[in-house]
């Protein structure tokens, strides 16, 4: 009956982490520009849609190239892994697949280049 009990705990613990996984919404910073990120849904392994919005002085800019890199360093008996998104603009965002090809800790890159050609970064990370 113990053991019973152990494994209905344990699985009920493995299921609660999978519903508090929340999706992702960041903003932050990229040179002059500010740039809010978000997911539908939680991150996952696989592909993933990205929307981000990009505002300089509070006007949204609707005009720029705008990619993302997802990428995971190198580690004991693995490669690194990188992966780059071109986004493209729909419905008053720009829109990104990003495919995460296993869960850890990803460092992501968007970059924003303007219509007059200079080019902004904004640096995070992701935990799948």
């Amino acid at each position: 009956m113990k053991k019973i009990l152990g494994v209905f705990l344990a699985v009920a613990l493995s299921l609660s982490a999978v519903f508090a996984a929340e999706a992702l919404s960041k903003k932050g910073m990229a040179g002059p520009l500010e740039v809010e990120y978000r997911s539908e849904k939680p991150l996952s392994q696989g592909m993933n849609m990205i929307n981000i919005k990009v505002k300089e002085n509070g006007k949204e800019i609707k005009d720029a190239k705008v990619s993302v890199t997802a990428a995971m360093p190198a580690m004991p008996g693995m490669p690194a892994m990188e992966q780059t998104s071109e986004a493209m603009f729909v419905n008053g965002s720009y829109m990104a697949h990003v495919t995460f090809s296993m869960n850890g800790t990803w460092q992501l890159n968007i970059v924003v280049e303007t219509s007059d050609g200079k080019k902004q970064r904004l640096k995070s990370s992701v935990n799948l």
